[in-house]
């Protein structure tokens, strides 16, 4: 009990534990900044700040939670390196302290990929925006992975119209994929759905590499419908949610692309 090593009076402990038997679905902690290492399979580490939201049920017959164990837990987890198959299990460490059977986990953070120029061969750094989620209620489960990535979109109407130049624009593709219990590496999910888009970004160009930038954009346009329909047909095995964003260079406005596959 949670007041198993509290002294009370007689006259108050009646009112302490008259408690309302309802169901709580979820209680926790938000907005945890936490520094850990992460692993992506590859040989090498990066030692990240990740954005933490850990939350559990509280039964009908419970007052509360120790808010403390939720950083105790998280602190003892995060002593060793931090991968996809480790934070699908981490969730049991919780349940574990904190005697719930449902929980929620979520984790967002920034990647960072180094990207070599087209051209001139030069070393850069590019940031993506990551959350793992992990939820569990009574015996289901789900296990997500959400990623941003900024990339070049080139209208291929813009080119047939025009003699010299096509309108073209960054756009942002956020992938939601459904996880089991597999591995996946970050920077072949990255690299696969970048190949769906007119361009990559890099950080760093030079001229010639943005020269190759140019030319490359101009010759695969790309509708957003296109771009939806080439990123199903790489992952149509997969579940997943897609959301594209055209942030238009030639309008007041931006335009969007929705495409489920579950």
């Amino acid at each position: 009990m949670i007041y198993k090593n509290i002294y009370f009076k007689k006259s108050i402990i009646s009112s302490i534990l008259n408690i309302h038997k309802i169901f709580i679905s979820r209680v926790g902690l938000k907005n945890i900044y936490y520094p850990f290492v992460f692993d992506n399979f590859n040989g090498k580490l990066q030692r990240l700040i990740g954005l933490w939201n850990i939350g559990i049920s509280v039964l009908a017959g419970k007052r509360g939670v120790h808010m403390s164990r939720f950083l105790s837990v998280l602190d003892n987890v995060l002593i060793k390196s931090l991968n996809i198959i480790n934070f699908f299990k981490i969730h049991k460490h919780f349940l574990k302290k904190l005697h719930s059977n449902d929980i929620s986990v979520q984790l967002s953070f920034i990647y960072f990929l180094r990207k070599l120029t087209p051209i001139t061969i030069k070393n850069s750094l590019l940031n993506y925006k990551i959350t793992l989620f992990f939820e569990k209620i009574n015996i289901f489960q789900n296990f997500i992975l959400k990623i941003i990535i900024p990339l070049n979109s080139l209208c291929p109407c813009s080119k047939y119209i025009s003699y010299f130049n096509a309108h073209n624009q960054r756009c942002y593709v956020t992938f939601f994929l459904f996880l089991k219990k597999n591995v996946i590496d970050l920077n072949k999910l990255i690299n696969l759905l970048e190949l769906q888009s007119s361009s990559s970004l890099w950080s760093l160009l030079k001229r010639r590499d943005e020269k190759y930038f140019t030319e490359f954009s101009y010759k695969n346009p790309k509708f957003i419908e296109d771009f939806s329909r080439n990123i199903f047909f790489e992952f149509k095995k997969k579940k997943f949610f897609l959301k594209i964003e055209n942030l238009e260079s030639i309008h007041n406005h931006d335009v969007y692309s929705y495409l489920k596959n579950y």
